[in-house]
């Protein structure tokens, strides 16, 4: 949280009265859900979730952030697979419509809300999102340590940040542009 601070004007403050609020808790696995959801939003980091890239990864959905590969424009970036995907989790890789996102800046290989290749595969072995159009060497690995500057451009941007990431002095409790 304290990373997320440091980049952009977003603030994690203990609740006290506000009726909206995010509330961790160790469940079973890594998940929220995408944007504000009014009231009590659960955001799970059970056993295998306390990375400080998975950490970040769940905050930026629950703040209304979506995939990097699952962005309306991801074709024309890399090439998805989704008969290798678990059947289970196929849904983690459906690409939006393009009214469902918003696209600030190009796709980020990097980016903390790109899953890597096998992630969530059907099986060893397989990758679900392996080869790039661009040739870009992809991150076998599903944990990213860091954000990216992309990532807390596009948080400043969606907030309405300043350049320098701090806060918007007309309105503290900045909301979201739509994503």
């Amino acid at each position: 949280m304290k990373g997320i601070e440091a980049e952009t004007c977003l603030r994690f403050v203990p609740r006290t009265t506000e009726r909206d609020f995010i509330t961790l808790f160790k469940g079973p696995g890594c998940y929220s859900a995408v944007g504000r959801m009014g009231n009590a939003q659960p955001l799970s980091l059970g056993d295998g979730c306390v990375f400080r890239g998975t950490i970040i990864h769940e905050l930026l959905h629950a703040v209304g952030f979506y995939h990097e590969h699952s962005r309306s424009d991801r074709d024309q970036y890399i090439n998805v697979f989704l008969q290798n995907v678990d059947p289970r989790s196929v849904s983690q890789f459906q690409r939006l419509e393009s009214w469902q996102n918003r696209l600030i800046s190009p796709f980020d290989f990097d980016s903390v809300m790109l899953y890597g290749s096998s992630a969530f595969a059907r099986g060893p072995g397989l990758q679900h999102h392996a080869r790039l159009r661009t040739g870009h060497v992809w991150p076998r690995s599903s944990t990213r340590r860091a954000w990216t500057t992309s990532d807390a451009r596009r948080v400043n941007v969606l907030y309405h940040c300043s350049l320098n990431g701090q806060s918007n002095s007309k309105n503290k409790k900045t909301r979201p542009s739509s994503p």
